[in-house]
């Protein structure tokens, strides 16, 4: 959102961690470079301005897939969705270019130092696309400071995401050559005035029960969906969103992995929000990359 968009943002920015580009989503396709595919990110629209689409039902309710846990994805067909997910070949840099899609340069993915590194995969809706935007200018980079103890991030903010569309966009991850050490989601806040909470969680529950069978050897991160201003004359974005965060955050939890709770977050406090009430301001989205840098380390066991 050049020129004018939300703080953070580089105007005229080529910017290149890992964000998927505002494509249809058969058109989601992976690189193969490690620690994640390399692509490019263009105008998309606001969140709250994208319709639903399709059905929000769970994938795990008929997910047919062929080849394995780590075997390449064939047919990825996800029920109640009309998504069908095919295998694809790798994108050549001309069909990515008329795709949307720009591809930075892929060394070999199974280097010795790749292999030596930590992979940090961070996937959500906008507030991933403009907190990576944001760690470009800060001193520890994209690798929120942790580069230098072998920790490579990679940013995959698709503006406008809702929950329904990440099993069908990692399932082109899956054969991957390296995997991710740690997976930490920032998603659902565009789903929560969509359905009443009790579904949204079962359909959450059930999603994340494919992707830890997709990543078994991955530490999954639930961030904390953040309240916003604009949205809270809806009693879903005060007492519900409370009470939804907390029983997914313990449900991750109980399962290995681990909670981002946000605790610096007050929706009264205008000075960490954009114009639009509804994303965050430098200040915010400071806070929002110590919270994942934060996380990092304890995951890790850097700290």
């Amino acid at each position: 959102m050049p020129g004018g968009g939300v703080p953070g943002s580089v105007s005229g920015c080529g910017f290149f961690s890992q964000s998927p580009s505002m494509v249809p989503e058969h058109q989601w396709s992976a690189a193969g470079a490690a620690p994640g595919p390399f692509l490019g990110s263009v105008d998309g629209v606001p969140d709250r301005q994208r319709g639903v689409g399709a059905s929000v039902s769970s994938a795990s309710e008929a997910a047919a897939v062929d080849g394995g846990v780590a075997g390449p994805v064939t047919g990825v067909v996800v029920a109640g969705r009309g998504v069908t997910v095919e295998e694809q070949r790798p994108v050549a840099s001309a069909e990515a270019a008329a795709s949307g899609l720009s591809l930075a340069e892929a060394g070999p993915s199974t280097s010795d130092a790749e292999r030596k590194c930590t992979a940090v995969w961070i996937i959500g809706h906008s507030f991933i696309h403009w907190a990576g935007e944001r760690a470009l200018l800060r001193p520890g980079g994209r690798h929120l400071g942790l580069g230098h103890l072998g920790v490579r991030v990679s940013w995959w903010g698709q503006r406008g995401m809702r929950w329904h569309q990440l099993l069908p966009f990692l399932s082109r991850l899956r054969s991957c050559p390296r995997r991710p050490d740690v997976m930490i989601l920032h998603l659902g806040g565009n789903d929560v005035d969509t359905l009443p909470a009790r579904q949204l969680l079962n359909i959450i529950k059930d999603d994340l029960r494919v992707l830890f069978d997709w990543f078994p050897s991955t530490r999954v991160v639930w961030s904390d969906v953040i309240p916003r201003p604009r949205c809270l004359a809806s009693r879903r974005w005060t007492r519900g969103l409370a009470k939804f965060n907390r029983q997914m955050g313990k449900w991750v939890v109980s399962r290995g992995g681990q909670q981002i709770l946000h605790g610096w977050v007050e929706v009264g406090c205008a000075g960490l929000f954009h114009k639009d009430k509804v994303h965050l301001s430098d200040v915010g989205w400071d806070l929002l990359l110590d919270d994942f840098a934060v996380c990092c380390e304890s995951v890790l066991g850097l700290c």
